[in-house]
């Protein structure tokens, strides 16, 4: 049985990569104790591939190393903007958020966005 997915959305990413966000003193306690439990293998670590690929310049270096990145495919591209036509939430990268997190079976995301509430 595989451990549970945390996906770390944009937000949260975001916290945590720079020293300047209000949050990112939270960001990096979260983070580092995701980490501990990443170590333990008590869960994974994954985000939206576009996401990710704004903080970190190459696969498993870095403060995100243990986070395995989500690829984003044309299917998923589709699908979002099929769900942002359908509702009043125009925005794409929260509905490709949310599509991926159903095509990857993610219940529980880390972010600091109020929609995820």
């Amino acid at each position: 049985m595989d451990p549970p997915k945390i996906l770390l959305e944009s937000t949260f990413l975001r916290a945590v990569a720079d020293p300047a966000d209000d949050r990112h003193d939270l960001a990096v306690g979260v983070y580092l104790e995701l980490v501990q439990q990443y170590e333990a293998e008590q869960l994974l670590l994954v985000a939206v591939g576009d996401h990710l690929r704004k903080f970190r310049t190459w696969r498993h270096v870095g403060p995100f190393a243990p986070v395995d990145e989500l690829s984003v495919g044309f299917q998923h591209r589709r699908a979002a903007r099929r769900s942002v036509r359908l509702s009043v939430n125009d925005d794409l990268d929260r509905a490709l958020t949310l599509v991926m997190c159903e095509r990857h079976k993610v219940t529980r995301i880390a972010t600091f966005d109020p929609f995820f509430a």
